[in-house]
């Protein structure tokens, strides 16, 4: 058993990232000094600063449009999870990213022509509700969270239908609210086609693209945060390495993974975890975690802890007995080979999709030295045959949503973009090999057999920073470490 006693003195002996989080300035990569961690990560938080400059960056955006252009982003709505509850609220990136707020049914309204640019609409004070629910912003929390002004629904409603009516142009931000989507349509084109009537003029901008691209280059707190995340992540991934050692079910390794990530500050992971052992390491987005664990199989965890709304995403595969086979060692070794080939990719000026096939030519090749693969290299490559074994793209942005927003600028069939790496990109690089049990024409020895190694990376001035590289990645250092908690 792992107890939270050893997941937290494993942080501290992997833990390197800062913790001053006043310093937000133009987008960058600064350099950034080193402070021991002393505890877990509980409620921590970015600076209001970093809020507000983001939507300065933002207005002056709208200023460039013209007069009577206002923006108007919508917070995430509460999400069903049964009958009578909904799952845990986790407000929306580009809203966080913008206001700092974590309730929902709010409404950011952001107008270019004032010097009381800021409007925050948000829910009214309900006594009774609060009892249940927990205490609400109203409007003197919404003040104090840097609005210029503030109102409460339901009266709100009438003063931003009046709002969104008179702008010119309003650039609307609502990833997931399609009710409040409809309702922005009809205020600001309230006859329809009606070409004779004036609201024709007016303009409605899909503005998730804006906050997309301010969100690629990641500010110096922002790089802290996830830092935060991949180290309170490797913590996770190291014990649920233990874990596995004696673990009967994949749920075990799940549960040392996600117990101890949430004992070190991580109310949310990023994503659902995938542990999947054996057969189950074949498939990508294996989510029921919830099989018997046969001896000599492998272990694949896909994991990510999110600490102040900032993901991890990191995956290693080891083998439950605590030692590779041959065949396996074969495959793992493979993956690897091809993850630093497109590791050593990741640098200022180099593009986006460099990566893939760098590894994409690596995996082809070895699978063809292996024999999963017949004929002669360059024909084997050339044909895509190795996408049998080997069936996504290995690189995405990451930072408040695990597949970060952003442009790769992909062109059609590729994997992998046109887009030149920059100072202050953050991103994984995630090879993997999978060869499914049912693959009756591969010679038994290798069926059954996935591997996956991801970490996160960060693009700097002169090269990359590995954020998860204190995690084992060699089949030696895994060994050792299997060996160790053993």
């Amino acid at each position: 058993m792992y107890s939270r006693l050893f997941s937290l003195s494993t942080l501290l002996c992997v833990f390197t990232a800062p913790v001053c989080l006043n310093s937000v300035a133009a987008p960058a990569v600064p350099a950034v000094p080193t402070v021991a961690a002393k505890q877990g990560f509980h409620a921590v938080r970015l600076p209001a600063s970093f809020f507000s400059e983001n939507r300065a960056r933002l207005l002056a955006e709208l200023k460039k449009m013209g007069p009577g252009t206002i923006a108007v982003i919508k917070s995430m709505p509460e999400q069903n999870r049964n009958g009578d509850s909904t799952h845990m609220y986790r407000q929306d990136s580009d809203f966080y990213y913008l206001t700092g707020v974590e309730e929902a049914e709010a409404v950011a309204v952001l107008d270019a022509d004032s010097n009381q640019a800021y409007t925050l609409y948000v829910r009214k004070r309900d006594q009774r509700r609060e009892a249940y629910d927990g205490a609400r912003l109203g409007v003197e929390g919404a003040l104090k969270f840097g609005a210029n002004k503030a109102e409460s629904f339901p009266a709100a409603e009438e003063s931003l239908k009046n709002v969104v009516s008179k702008a010119q142009r309003v650039v609307l931000v609502s990833n997931f609210d399609e009710d409040f989507r409809r309702k922005m349509l009809d205020w600001i084109y309230p006859f329809g086609s009606d070409n004779n009537h004036s609201s024709h003029k007016r303009i409605l901008v899909d503005g998730r693209h804006l906050i997309a691209e301010m969100r690629v280059i990641k500010q110096p707190a922002e790089i802290d945060m996830l830092q935060r995340a991949v180290d309170v992540t490797v913590a996770g991934h190291l014990a649920a390495m233990q874990a596995s050692l004696t673990a009967a079910n994949e749920g075990e390794v799940a549960g040392g993974f996600q117990g101890t990530v949430r004992s070190l500050g991580a109310r949310f992971t990023g994503y659902d975890t995938i542990a999947g052992a054996g057969r189950n390491s074949c498939v990508l987005h294996y989510l029921t975690n919830d099989h018997d664990i046969e001896a000599g199989s492998l272990m694949l965890l896909d994991a990510g802890a999110e600490v102040g709304y900032y993901t991890a995403d990191v995956t290693r595969t080891w083998p439950v007995s605590g030692q590779f086979s041959k065949e396996q060692k074969a495959i793992y070794e493979l993956v690897l080979k091809a993850q630093n080939a497109a590791i050593d990719l990741v640098k200022p000026g180099r593009v986006h999709h460099e990566g893939f096939d760098a590894a994409m030519r690596i995996l082809s090749d070895g699978l063809v030295d292996l024999g999963l693969l017949k004929g002669d290299k360059d024909s084997v490559f050339k044909s895509g045959a190795y996408s049998r074994f080997t069936m996504h793209g290995i690189s995405h942005w990451i930072g408040l949503d695990v597949h970060d927003t952003g442009d790769y600028q992909m062109e059609p069939g590729k994997r992998g973009g046109q887009r030149v790496l920059a100072p202050g990109m953050a991103l994984t690089v995630e090879p993997g090999i999978y060869i499914p049990k049912d693959a009756n024409d591969v010679d038994a020895k290798w069926r059954g057999i996935g591997v996956r190694i991801e970490d996160v990376l960060l693009v700097t001035p002169d090269g990359n920073r590995n954020m998860s590289g204190k995690l084992p990645r060699t089949v030696k250092d895994l060994e050792a470490v299997l060996k160790k908690r053993n």
